[in-house]
Protein backbone atom coordinates (compact mmCIF):
# COMPACT_ATOMS: atom_id res chain seq x y z
CA UNK A 1 0.00 0.00 0.00
CA UNK A 2 1.20 3.56 -0.66
CA UNK A 3 2.35 5.01 2.64
CA UNK A 4 3.24 8.60 1.60
CA UNK A 5 0.27 10.07 3.50
CA UNK A 6 1.70 8.84 6.80
CA UNK A 7 4.14 11.72 6.75
CA UNK A 8 1.25 14.18 6.99
CA UNK A 9 0.62 13.66 10.68
CA UNK A 10 3.48 12.83 13.01
CA UNK A 11 1.22 12.45 16.01
CA UNK A 12 -1.30 10.04 14.56
CA UNK A 13 -0.81 6.74 16.35
CA UNK A 14 -4.29 5.34 16.75
CA UNK A 15 -4.73 4.34 13.11
CA UNK A 16 -1.23 3.25 12.08
CA UNK A 17 -2.02 -0.39 12.68
CA UNK A 18 -5.20 -0.09 10.68
CA UNK A 19 -3.23 1.29 7.73
CA UNK A 20 -0.92 -1.71 7.56
CA UNK A 21 -3.02 -3.58 5.03
CA UNK A 22 -2.18 -7.26 4.80
CA UNK A 23 -0.08 -8.54 1.94
CA UNK A 24 -1.68 -11.28 -0.11
CA UNK A 25 -1.37 -14.39 2.08
CA UNK A 26 0.46 -17.22 0.47
CA UNK A 27 -2.26 -19.71 1.34
CA UNK A 28 -5.36 -19.42 3.47
CA UNK A 29 -6.72 -22.29 5.54
CA UNK A 30 -10.34 -22.14 4.42
CA UNK A 31 -11.98 -25.48 3.50
CA UNK A 32 -8.70 -27.41 3.68
CA UNK A 33 -8.16 -30.82 5.19
CA UNK A 34 -5.25 -31.73 7.46
CA UNK A 35 -2.91 -32.81 4.65
CA UNK A 36 -3.56 -29.62 2.69
CA UNK A 37 -2.88 -27.51 5.78
CA UNK A 38 0.49 -29.24 6.03
CA UNK A 39 1.13 -28.22 2.42
CA UNK A 40 0.23 -24.64 3.32
CA UNK A 41 2.71 -24.63 6.18
CA UNK A 42 5.38 -26.18 3.95
CA UNK A 43 4.79 -23.52 1.31
CA UNK A 44 5.12 -20.71 3.82
CA UNK A 45 8.45 -22.11 4.93
CA UNK A 46 9.66 -22.88 1.40
CA UNK A 47 8.64 -19.75 -0.49
CA UNK A 48 11.33 -17.41 0.92
CA UNK A 49 13.94 -19.80 -0.51
CA UNK A 50 12.19 -19.65 -3.88
CA UNK A 51 12.06 -15.85 -3.87
CA UNK A 52 15.75 -15.71 -2.99
CA UNK A 53 16.53 -18.15 -5.77
CA UNK A 54 14.53 -16.12 -8.29
CA UNK A 55 16.45 -12.98 -7.39
CA UNK A 56 19.80 -14.76 -7.71
CA UNK A 57 18.77 -16.30 -11.04
CA UNK A 58 17.83 -12.88 -12.40
CA UNK A 59 21.32 -11.69 -11.40
CA UNK A 60 22.95 -14.58 -13.28
CA UNK A 61 24.21 -16.27 -10.10
CA UNK A 62 23.22 -19.78 -11.15
CA UNK A 63 25.07 -21.76 -8.46
CA UNK A 64 23.65 -19.70 -5.62
CA UNK A 65 20.20 -19.72 -7.22
CA UNK A 66 20.29 -23.52 -7.51
CA UNK A 67 21.18 -23.85 -3.84
CA UNK A 68 18.19 -21.72 -2.80
CA UNK A 69 15.83 -23.55 -5.12
CA UNK A 70 16.94 -26.96 -3.90
CA UNK A 71 16.38 -25.79 -0.32
CA UNK A 72 12.88 -24.69 -1.35
CA UNK A 73 12.14 -28.06 -2.93
CA UNK A 74 13.56 -29.89 0.07
CA UNK A 75 11.04 -28.03 2.23
CA UNK A 76 8.18 -28.42 -0.27
CA UNK A 77 8.89 -30.89 -3.11
CA UNK A 78 5.70 -29.82 -4.90
CA UNK A 79 6.68 -26.14 -5.29
CA UNK A 80 5.98 -25.83 -9.03
CA UNK A 81 7.60 -22.45 -9.61
CA UNK A 82 10.82 -23.58 -7.93
CA UNK A 83 10.99 -26.59 -10.25
CA UNK A 84 10.25 -24.33 -13.24
CA UNK A 85 13.10 -22.00 -12.31
CA UNK A 86 15.44 -24.89 -11.58
CA UNK A 87 14.72 -26.20 -15.10
CA UNK A 88 16.00 -22.89 -16.46
CA UNK A 89 19.15 -23.11 -14.35
CA UNK A 90 19.90 -26.55 -15.82
CA UNK A 91 19.01 -25.35 -19.32
CA UNK A 92 21.50 -22.49 -19.13
CA UNK A 93 24.16 -25.00 -18.12
CA UNK A 94 23.14 -27.37 -20.94
CA UNK A 95 22.23 -30.01 -18.34
CA UNK A 96 19.34 -31.15 -20.49
CA UNK A 97 18.18 -34.37 -18.78
CA UNK A 98 18.04 -32.55 -15.44
CA UNK A 99 16.24 -29.62 -17.06
CA UNK A 100 13.66 -31.95 -18.60
CA UNK A 101 13.03 -33.67 -15.28
CA UNK A 102 12.59 -30.33 -13.51
CA UNK A 103 10.14 -28.84 -16.03
CA UNK A 104 8.13 -32.07 -16.13
CA UNK A 105 7.89 -31.96 -12.33
CA UNK A 106 6.84 -28.30 -12.45
CA UNK A 107 4.02 -29.04 -14.90
CA UNK A 108 2.86 -32.02 -12.89
CA UNK A 109 2.59 -29.99 -9.68
CA UNK A 110 1.20 -26.75 -11.09
CA UNK A 111 -2.51 -27.57 -10.89
CA UNK A 112 -2.29 -28.56 -7.21
CA UNK A 113 -0.44 -25.32 -6.42
CA UNK A 114 -3.02 -23.28 -8.35
CA UNK A 115 -5.88 -24.90 -6.45
CA UNK A 116 -4.36 -23.88 -3.12
CA UNK A 117 -3.81 -20.35 -4.36
CA UNK A 118 -7.42 -20.15 -5.56
CA UNK A 119 -8.74 -20.98 -2.09
CA UNK A 120 -6.24 -18.55 -0.62
CA UNK A 121 -7.33 -15.68 -2.82
CA UNK A 122 -10.99 -16.04 -1.88
CA UNK A 123 -10.03 -16.07 1.79
CA UNK A 124 -7.91 -12.97 1.18
CA UNK A 125 -10.82 -11.09 -0.41
CA UNK A 126 -13.11 -12.02 2.49
CA UNK A 127 -10.63 -10.61 4.99
CA UNK A 128 -10.14 -7.44 2.93
CA UNK A 129 -13.90 -6.83 3.02
CA UNK A 130 -13.91 -7.29 6.79
CA UNK A 131 -11.03 -4.86 7.17
CA UNK A 132 -12.75 -2.31 4.94
CA UNK A 133 -15.85 -2.46 7.13
CA UNK A 134 -13.71 -1.85 10.22
CA UNK A 135 -11.98 1.14 8.63
CA UNK A 136 -15.32 2.62 7.59
CA UNK A 137 -16.58 2.30 11.18
CA UNK A 138 -13.48 4.05 12.57
CA UNK A 139 -13.71 6.81 9.96
CA UNK A 140 -17.36 7.38 10.85
CA UNK A 141 -16.48 7.67 14.53
CA UNK A 142 -13.84 10.31 13.84
CA UNK A 143 -16.23 12.27 11.60
CA UNK A 144 -18.72 12.29 14.48
CA UNK A 145 -16.02 13.77 16.74
CA UNK A 146 -15.36 16.48 14.15
CA UNK A 147 -19.07 17.37 14.04
CA UNK A 148 -19.18 17.49 17.83
CA UNK A 149 -16.33 20.04 17.92
CA UNK A 150 -18.29 22.45 15.73
CA UNK A 151 -16.31 25.66 15.27
CA UNK A 152 -14.16 25.23 18.40
CA UNK A 153 -10.65 23.83 18.81
CA UNK A 154 -9.50 24.24 15.23
CA UNK A 155 -6.17 22.52 15.89
CA UNK A 156 -7.86 19.33 17.13
CA UNK A 157 -10.36 19.51 14.28
CA UNK A 158 -7.53 19.76 11.74
CA UNK A 159 -5.75 16.77 13.24
CA UNK A 160 -8.92 14.66 13.11
CA UNK A 161 -9.58 15.67 9.51
CA UNK A 162 -6.11 14.46 8.58
CA UNK A 163 -6.86 11.15 10.28
CA UNK A 164 -10.02 10.86 8.19
CA UNK A 165 -7.96 11.36 5.01
CA UNK A 166 -5.63 8.54 6.04
CA UNK A 167 -8.61 6.25 6.50
CA UNK A 168 -9.98 7.33 3.11
CA UNK A 169 -6.64 6.47 1.50
CA UNK A 170 -6.61 3.03 3.14
CA UNK A 171 -10.19 2.32 2.05
CA UNK A 172 -9.37 3.32 -1.53
CA UNK A 173 -6.40 0.94 -1.52
CA UNK A 174 -8.62 -1.90 -0.32
CA UNK A 175 -11.16 -1.07 -3.04
CA UNK A 176 -8.37 -1.20 -5.63
CA UNK A 177 -7.39 -4.67 -4.45
CA UNK A 178 -10.98 -5.86 -4.36
CA UNK A 179 -11.56 -4.63 -7.90
CA UNK A 180 -8.42 -6.34 -9.22
CA UNK A 181 -9.08 -10.00 -8.43
CA UNK A 182 -6.67 -12.66 -9.56
CA UNK A 183 -8.38 -14.89 -12.08
CA UNK A 184 -8.38 -18.51 -10.99
CA UNK A 185 -6.66 -20.75 -13.49
CA UNK A 186 -5.45 -24.30 -13.29
CA UNK A 187 -3.85 -24.39 -16.74
CA UNK A 188 -0.10 -24.71 -16.91
CA UNK A 189 1.34 -21.27 -17.79
CA UNK A 190 2.54 -20.52 -21.31
CA UNK A 191 6.11 -19.96 -20.13
CA UNK A 192 6.24 -23.45 -18.63
CA UNK A 193 5.37 -24.86 -22.07
CA UNK A 194 7.85 -22.53 -23.74
CA UNK A 195 10.77 -23.60 -21.54
CA UNK A 196 9.76 -27.24 -22.01
CA UNK A 197 9.92 -26.67 -25.76
CA UNK A 198 13.38 -25.11 -25.51
CA UNK A 199 14.67 -28.12 -23.61
CA UNK A 200 13.24 -30.56 -26.12
CA UNK A 201 14.60 -28.56 -29.05
CA UNK A 202 18.11 -28.64 -27.61
CA UNK A 203 17.71 -32.36 -26.96
CA UNK A 204 17.15 -32.90 -30.68
CA UNK A 205 13.38 -33.37 -30.61
CA UNK A 206 12.12 -30.45 -32.76
CA UNK A 207 8.64 -31.85 -33.42
CA UNK A 208 8.00 -32.38 -29.71
CA UNK A 209 9.38 -28.90 -29.06
CA UNK A 210 7.04 -27.41 -31.67
CA UNK A 211 4.05 -28.99 -29.93
CA UNK A 212 5.06 -27.22 -26.70
CA UNK A 213 5.51 -23.90 -28.51
CA UNK A 214 2.05 -24.19 -30.06
CA UNK A 215 0.61 -24.91 -26.63
CA UNK A 216 2.36 -21.80 -25.28
CA UNK A 217 0.78 -19.75 -28.06
CA UNK A 218 -2.66 -21.22 -27.35
CA UNK A 219 -2.29 -20.08 -23.75
CA UNK A 220 -0.76 -16.72 -24.72
CA UNK A 221 -1.39 -15.70 -28.35
CA UNK A 222 1.13 -12.85 -27.93
CA UNK A 223 4.00 -15.13 -26.94
CA UNK A 224 6.48 -13.80 -29.48
CA UNK A 225 9.36 -16.02 -28.38
CA UNK A 226 7.29 -19.14 -29.01
CA UNK A 227 6.55 -17.93 -32.57
CA UNK A 228 10.25 -17.19 -33.03
CA UNK A 229 11.23 -20.69 -31.96
CA UNK A 230 8.58 -22.25 -34.18
CA UNK A 231 10.35 -20.42 -37.01
CA UNK A 232 13.59 -22.12 -35.95
CA UNK A 233 11.89 -25.51 -35.99
CA UNK A 234 10.40 -24.91 -39.43
CA UNK A 235 13.76 -23.67 -40.75
CA UNK A 236 15.49 -26.81 -39.47
CA UNK A 237 12.97 -28.82 -41.52
CA UNK A 238 13.56 -26.64 -44.60
CA UNK A 239 10.01 -25.30 -44.44
CA UNK A 240 11.12 -21.77 -45.27
CA UNK A 241 7.75 -20.21 -46.10
CA UNK A 242 6.33 -21.52 -42.82
CA UNK A 243 9.43 -20.27 -40.99
CA UNK A 244 8.97 -16.76 -42.39
CA UNK A 245 5.28 -16.74 -41.45
CA UNK A 246 6.16 -17.63 -37.87
CA UNK A 247 8.92 -15.03 -37.79
CA UNK A 248 6.54 -12.31 -38.97
CA UNK A 249 4.11 -13.33 -36.23
CA UNK A 250 6.95 -13.11 -33.72
CA UNK A 251 7.70 -9.56 -34.88
CA UNK A 252 4.02 -8.64 -34.67
CA UNK A 253 3.97 -9.89 -31.08
CA UNK A 254 6.93 -7.65 -30.20
CA UNK A 255 9.68 -10.28 -30.04
CA UNK A 256 13.22 -9.41 -31.05
CA UNK A 257 14.05 -11.14 -34.32
CA UNK A 258 17.58 -11.87 -35.48
CA UNK A 259 17.91 -10.02 -38.80
CA UNK A 260 20.51 -12.50 -40.04
CA UNK A 261 18.08 -15.36 -39.39
CA UNK A 262 15.36 -13.50 -41.28
CA UNK A 263 17.71 -12.90 -44.21
CA UNK A 264 18.69 -16.58 -44.19
CA UNK A 265 15.03 -17.59 -44.50
CA UNK A 266 14.25 -15.06 -47.22
CA UNK A 267 17.30 -16.06 -49.26
CA UNK A 268 15.99 -19.62 -49.44
CA UNK A 269 12.52 -18.70 -50.67
CA UNK A 270 11.80 -19.00 -54.38
CA UNK A 271 11.53 -15.65 -56.20
CA UNK A 272 8.04 -14.20 -56.41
Amino acid sequence: MKQNALGMVAGVSLIVLALNLPALPLFGQKDFNVDEKKLIDAFKRANPFYLGGAELFASGKLDKAEKKLLECLKTMPGHADASYLLAQVHLKRKELPQALEAITTAEKNYAANARLQNFSHQDYLDRLRQQRQGLETQRSQIEQKIQALGGSNNAEKGRLEQEVQLFVQSIREIDRRLNSPVAATFEIPADYRYIHGNILFQMGAPLDAAARYREAIRLDPRHGNAYNNLALVAFSQRKYREALDYLLQAEAAGAKVNPEFKNAIESRLPPQ
